[in-house]
């Protein structure tokens, strides 16, 4: 549920305009439980990064949030033009707090780069998530990651299969 709520942020980006112009929307990728690890350094291929997320696996164990967070500022080769929207999303479910680099100093380092951070918890409210948003200046996020997903069934839902079935 939580990636499926991500993508969709990714997809309303995808589809911005800046100046009546597309943009150009570039993704990086990190998974950051008991290690950090850079899955995709920035690129406009939306479909491996989507391979990716889709990807990754549950764990379970610490989530080190403020260690990530200063790696992507520091690893990634981030714009340097103002004008561009250098947002980072962090998601997870345990504590904010966790790891040895504290969340406060990475968010400040990215703030220094024009960089956003917004958190998105997934699950049941955790107080260390609504003081990442708070120390980010960003929205406090929170994604219901055991809500079922609705199915709709709709007509042409046996067609498309068959098709993409027949693309694979």
């Amino acid at each position: 549920q939580a990636r499926t709520q991500m993508w969709r942020v990714v997809n309303e980006f995808a589809t911005a305009k800046q100046h009546g112009r597309p943009i150009r929307l570039e993704l990086a990728l990190y998974e950051y439980g008991e290690s950090i690890r850079r899955l995709s350094p920035f690129t406009s291929n939306l479909d491996a990064v989507s391979e990716q997320l889709f990807g990754l696996g549950i764990r379970g164990g610490d989530e080190h949030c403020g260690g990530v967070i200063a790696t992507a500022v520091k690893e990634l080769e981030w714009s340097g033009n103002p004008d561009d929207l250098k947002l980072i999303y962090i998601a997870g479910n345990e504590p904010f707090t966790q790891g040895n680099v504290a969340p406060a100093t990475a968010i400040a380092a990215a703030g220094k780069k024009g960089i956003s951070v917004n958190v998105v918890l997934c699950g049941s409210d955790d107080p260390t998530w609504r003081e990442g948003a708070r120390l980010a200046g960003t929205t406090f996020m929170s994604i219901n990651q055991n809500a079922a997903v609705a199915t709709v069934n709709a007509p042409q839902d046996a067609e498309l299969a068959r098709l993409g079935a027949e693309l694979n």
